[in-house]
């Protein structure tokens, strides 16, 4: 095979190759482009809190948030993240009760 018969076999074959695994391999997060951003909708729904609420945690810097123009965008690690540092867990509240006893706050 010729190198002419080779480059006119190629662009017949490959624009239906790539129209095959293309839309496959765009649909792949990599690890250079992170799950996409939730809107404030999203966000509550993800965490079970109201919008108000989320809008207002964010404001305060109490939940990590992306400003972009006049949107509130959260990467949902950061939500994942935020729900875990307030789980209430058996070791968690137990530590609690320990370290307050040890202060000598117990009312």
């Amino acid at each position: 095979m010729s190198a002419d018969e080779l480059k006119a076999a190629l662009r017949v074959v490959l624009p239906e190759v790539l129209r095959e695994v293309l839309p496959g391999l765009l649909a792949q997060p990599t690890a250079n482009d992170p799950a996409p951003l939730l809107d404030v909708d999203q966000a509550a729904h993800r965490l079970g809190l109201g919008v108000s609420t989320v809008r207002k945690l964010a404001g305060r810097c109490e939940m990590a948030s992306v400003k972009s123009g006049r949107r509130l965008l959260f990467r949902p690690t950061d939500l994942d993240a935020y729900a875990e540092a307030r789980r209430r867990s058996p070791e968690r509240v137990k530590a609690l009760a320990e370290r307050t006893a040890r202060n000598g706050e117990v009312k």
